[in-house]
């Protein structure tokens, strides 16, 4: 019976060992905690922003690399700073809008989009804010130890306006404005992370951004019948069956509005071919507006959009 007692002690004892071990591998100081917290926020971070890349993040990285080559001299460690500063920069640029204009369409995505965070129930609404106002902070920070403030602050007044106090419900500053807006801030910033900003630089990015906030409307063609949910008036709900036509008849007519403005400086004898190939991919992108069809396809034209943006900006990044 002695033995027999003993034998159970110890079990307990070691069933109270293991469950100790246990409570202080799942505290607030596990590895496993803090492994598992950073895997889940970068899967919202993705969830967030992974539809938003090509007009952000990439163009972002680009336009910084353009910067560093209109430099007569660069140092590798120039070179590695800016290329770090610009993809950190441009993540926090779009995860602060993402979320900032998520958490104003939860009605429409839950159409639209339903596999968003906020949408499928993923991410609540008291948590999306957190991460907004933190993400927010940090990148105001940022830029102004990198110094592109101007730009980031520009920005969130951009996205506030849109996202919080109405900018969304008509084209005008839906597109024309925010568009624009939020293109310019990311060309200045991107360069303005690497090199000084240049009268020429402020003249070629501010073309290029009108003309595509000009052209913007065609992301809403795949999102009607969750705009008209959200009581918006975009350029597909005004002009209803007319939108493609005058749509692709802008898109056909803007290369030659850049021409006629000089849009790419001639540096080297193959601008002339990218120039040919920007604007067959233009033509093509009218096609496919003229032709639409289902949301999916919809939604590819406008990706094509963002690919024609990323070759715009990648033209001077080859040939400064």
């Amino acid at each position: 019976m002695a033995a027999m007692a003993a034998t159970m002690k110890h079990t307990d004892r070691q069933k109270l060992q293991l469950t100790t071990e246990s409570i202080v591998d799942d505290s607030i100081l596990g590895f496993s905690y803090i492994s598992d917290a950073v895997v889940h926020e970068l899967r919202v971070f993705w969830d967030f922003t992974w539809r938003d890349w090509s007009m952000s993040v990439v163009p972002g990285a680009i336009y910084t690399i353009a910067a560093v080559r209109s430099l007569d001299s660069a140092s590798s460690e120039l070179v590695i700073t800016s290329l770090t500063r610009s993809f950190i920069y441009f993540l926090l640029f779009i995860y602060s809008f993402d979320i900032a204009n998520q958490i104003n369409g939860i009605a429409e995505d839950r159409i639209n989009k339903p596999d968003r965070p906020l949408s499928s129930g993923r991410v609540t609404l008291r948590g999306a804010y957190i991460r907004w106002y933190a993400t927010t902070f940090v990148h105001l920070a940022v830029s102004a130890a990198w110094g592109v403030l101007p730009w980031t602050a520009l920005w969130v007044y951009n996205t506030v306006y849109t996202s919080f106090y109405g900018g969304d419900k008509h084209w005008v500053p839906k597109n024309l404005g925010f568009m624009t807006i939020g293109s310019f801030c990311i060309l200045q910033a991107a360069w303005g992370l690497a090199a000084p900003i240049t009268a020429r630089e402020w003249r070629w990015a501010l073309l290029l951004s009108v003309m595509f906030g000009i052209v913007a409307s065609v992301q809403d063609m795949r999102d009607v019948k969750g705009d008209k949910v959200a009581g918006r008036r975009t350029l597909p709900i005004v002009l209803g069956d007319n939108f493609r036509w005058v749509m692709a008849s802008i898109i056909c007519f803007a290369p030659a509005v850049c021409w006629q403005f000089n849009f790419l400086r001639y540096t080297h004898w193959l601008v002339g071919y990218c120039s040919a190939l920007l604007t067959l991919a233009m033509f093509y992108m009218a096609y496919r507006v003229v032709r639409g069809g289902s949301k999916t396809y919809d939604h590819k034209t406008y990706m094509v959009l963002t690919y024609i943006y990323c070759g715009c900006t990648a033209v001077p990044m080859l040939f400064p």
